[in-house]
């Protein structure tokens, strides 16, 4: 829903609409103060679909198939076009002769477009309330970030679309919104407990916890204001509760972090009250850093599958020691959506702060670690005395005593290297560090691996729909399909096309896998003005020894078509050895990948073939240091040896 939401759609950056239209409860239209909401319900049930795909096209096929579910009457398109007629009537003002105004409901393409402007949609305004409370949270300004949170969720009127009889896009939507709803509202009880608002707060959260009994955060927000409130017996009531709703319904114990809660109440002495919390923390805004750091990155909303990526990651929790994991990959292949995601389903089991760097920085090179170190230091407010200048090893080592008894969460993206990495791993054995790479890193001992791979298809085509809208894309799984694996299911590449399909209603999904077809094509989308995604790709080939590179676009003379070492070896004008040693390396570098044969049973047997976005950018590199400059390493008979 957040493609569609103007900049800036508050009522308080707009003067009081002609129109509102509220989804928050019961679908209510008011023009000028009058209720215009229309009366029959499939005319609602469209308007419906149009609200929540506001600004963009829906087609008439989606309407449909939203309408009647696969069994339309034989004069469907008509039929919906008496709706819209009865739409426009519901949103034109009674007495205004301003077409302008009027036309709200735009015939295009093979649909329609509902134009919508900013301070019209109450989900607009409490999507918009939501995102500046997270800033207001993330700054340490907890008064205002509670006060934007009951503001927007004062805006619902009860559960969204209420009495609408939903289609199966409609009601996944719905869904959808219902869920934003309690994060929101999880989001605010958290920010009235750093306030320290708990005795007011457990009466609120016994019925919360009535109404959602297999709602673990609920109950842990729960047993953490009972307790502060004094309530010791009514917190370990909420956890045994808890416990027999998950275990009678699902078989399952609660997660370890309420776990760990319940022996918390069970084996402390004073209330937590007793302890400083981050309430009284002055904000940012006043001058002073929040007590605890929480820098993650915002998650991506459209973000899909990878459901063994995350059970790895979980799984690292349960290691003893410090926990270190790497997710490696190619450029675009989703490293950052994936840890950031993952930090965020993971943030609460790191109470002491979340801390994010990235590090290289705007020109694309590598940071040097004592400024990261210093960054970090910073933001959590531990810098103290620190000589700006100071050695590495010194910032290293107060870094790693400050961390020493906390439980952190620190992501760390696109390392250039192990000894950039290596200074910034906090102590202790509390904390977890996740860090994307587009190389190997080898030296971080403990350390776990994960290599991503692309998406599955079926993932893949889940994540274009979202980012091209479901109306949009249509119920063409066929064709669906064939584009995106035609894009070898990379994320990067999806969402750049993707969204370009959005906005191209000339385009049909058949139209776009036939030119997606031609690799050229392809890469003309993936490279314009208005989204470079073969920028990272560049990028990513920049980034390779003069020597590397040089043998990169060697090999990409393949084309698509895998080659073995012995014909690497023949691109490189090389041995055996050599073409092993530098395929090896770009392996490291994820600039090339191994093919998947389940008959090469040998070494002798694998193949190889240069990533299809790397590919691409090496052959519209119009000109390339990497092809002119001499190869090191090569020998005296101009033949390329393992040292290059």
């Amino acid at each position: 829903m957040n493609e569609a939401t103007p900049p800036g759609a508050s009522s308080a950056a707009a003067a009081p609409a002609a129109l509102r239209i509220g989804i928050l409860g019961p679908l209510e239209v008011r023009t000028e103060g009058r209720d215009r909401t229309p009366t029959a319900p499939m005319a609602r049930r469209a308007l419906a679909a149009l609200l929540l795909n506001a600004n963009r096209l829906v087609s008439t096929s989606a309407l449909i198939e939203e309408l009647w579910e696969g069994e339309p009457p034989r004069l469907a398109r008509k039929t919906v076009q008496t709706y819209v007629y009865q739409m426009r009537q519901a949103l034109r003002p009674g007495d205004s002769a301003d077409t302008r105004r009027t036309n709200r409901l735009e015939t295009g393409s093979g649909g329609y477009r509902l134009v919508l402007r900013p301070g019209e949609l109450d989900l607009w305004e409490f999507e918009h309330r939501v995102a500046r409370a997270r800033i207001a949270l993330s700054e340490g300004d907890a008064v205002e970030g509670a006060r934007l949170l009951r503001e927007g969720l004062g805006l619902w009127r009860g559960e969204p679309f209420a009495g609408l009889e939903a289609g199966p896009l409609l009601a996944a939507q719905i869904a959808h919104l219902a869920d934003s709803r309690l994060g929101a509202l999880e989001l605010r009880i958290d920010a009235e407990l750093q306030l320290g608002r708990h005795r007011a707060l457990v009466g609120e959260l016994r019925k919360l916890t009535a109404d959602h009994p297999l709602n673990e955060r609920f109950t842990a927000q729960l047993m953490t204001a009972a307790y502060r409130a004094g309530q010791r017996g009514a917190a370990l009531d909420a956890f045994t509760r808890l416990r027999r709703s998950l275990v009678d319904e699902l078989g399952i114990e609660p997660s370890e972090r309420l776990q760990e809660l319940q022996r918390t109440v069970l084996g402390a002495e004073a209330p937590v009250e007793a302890v400083p919390t981050r309430s009284a923390a002055p904000s940012r805004r006043a001058g002073t850093a929040p007590a605890v750091a929480s820098q993650l990155p915002l998650p991506t909303a459209d973000f899909v599958g990878r459901e063994s990526e995350l059970d790895f990651i979980t799984e690292c929790l349960d290691e003893p020691g410090p926990r270190v994991l790497t997710v490696l990959g190619p450029a675009g292949v989703g490293k950052s959506a994936l840890a950031v995601h993952a930090a965020h389903l993971l943030r609460d089991r790191f109470p002491d702060g979340q801390l994010h760097a990235r590090l290289h920085d705007g020109a694309d090179e590598p940071r040097e670690p004592g400024s990261v170190l210093r960054a970090l230091l910073k933001s959590a407010g531990a810098a103290g005395e620190l000589d700006p200048q100071g050695p590495v090893d010194e910032l290293a080592a107060v870094f790693r005593d400050w961390s020493s008894e906390r439980s952190l969460l620190l992501l760390l993206e696109d390392a250039a290297g192990t000894d950039q990495v290596l200074p910034l791993l906090p102590g202790g054995t509390r904390s977890l560090v996740l860090v994307t790479s587009r190389i190997r890193l080898p030296g971080l001992t403990g350390a776990r691996g994960l290599s991503l791979a692309p998406l599955t298809t079926d993932d893949a085509a889940a994540l274009f729909t979202r980012v091209a809208g479901a109306s949009r894309v249509g119920g063409d799984t066929e064709a669906l399909r064939e584009v995106v694996q035609l894009m070898g299911n990379f994320p990067l590449s999806l969402r750049a096309v993707g969204e370009k399909f959005a906005v191209r209603p000339m385009w049909t999904l058949p139209d776009l896998a036939l030119g997606l077809r031609d690799e050229n094509q392809l890469a003309a989308e993936l490279r314009d003005d208005a989204c470079n995604a073969l920028a990272r790709a560049t990028g990513a080939i920049a980034r390779l020894a003069p020597p590397l590179r040089r043998a990169l676009h060697l090999l990409a003379a393949a084309a698509p078509d895998p080659f073995d070492i012995a014909r690497a070896g023949e691109l490189l004008d090389c041995d055996t050895w050599s073409a092993q040693s530098v395929v090896g390396r770009l392996l490291d570098r994820h600039v090339v990948i191994a093919t998947e044969q389940e008959e090469a049973a040998t070494a002798a047997a694998m193949t190889f073939r240069v990533h299809d976005l790397i590919r691409m950018a090496t052959a519209r590199e119009e000109t390339s240091d990497a092809r002119v400059l001499p190869l090191a390493g090569r020998s005296g008979s101009g033949r390329f040896t393992a040292t290059g």
